[in-house]
C-alpha cells in the first residue's frame, strides 16, 4: 500500500511526525510520502525535527514550492533528502490517480 500525507498547518506537524512514524510500522506500508504545504511549509526548514522522517526508508518528505514562495523560502534551504516540487496540488493529484491512499492532517 502507498499513502500520501498532506499537512497543511504548522499545528499539525508533531502530529505529521508521529503518523509518518506509526504509518511505516505497518508492514502493508511500501511508501509513505509526506507533503508539507501552507504552513505545514515551516516543517521542511526544521530539519532537526524532521530527522527521524528522513532517516526512515519507507518516508518520503516533500515540500511544496508555492508555499515555499509565499514564505520565502528558497530551495538551498532545504536540508538534504526533502524533494521540491513546484506545486504540490499537482503531486497530490498524481498520486490519487496512481492509487495512493490519501490522508491530510
Amino acid at each position: 500500500m502507498k499513502i500520501l500525507l498532506a499537512v497543511d498547518s504548522e499545528d499539525k506537524i508533531a502530529m505529521s511526525l508521529t503518523a509518518g512514524e506509526h504509518l511505516s510500522e505497518m508492514e502493508e506500508a511500501e511508501v509513505i510520502e509526506i507533503v508539507y504545504l501552507n504552513g505545514g511549509i515551516a516543517a521542511v526548514t526544521q530539519k532537526n525535527r524532521i530527522s527521524s522522517l528522513l532517516k526512515n526508508p519507507k518516508i518520503k518528505i516533500y515540500a511544496c514550492g508555492t508555499s515555499m514562495e509565499a514564505r520565502n523560502i528558497l530551495k538551498e534551504e532545504l536540508p538534504p533528502g526533502v524533494i521540491f516540487v513546484p506545486a504540490s496540488l499537482k503531486e497530490i493529484i498524481k498520486r490519487i490517480q496512481e492509487g495512493y491512499i490519501y490522508l491530510t492532517l
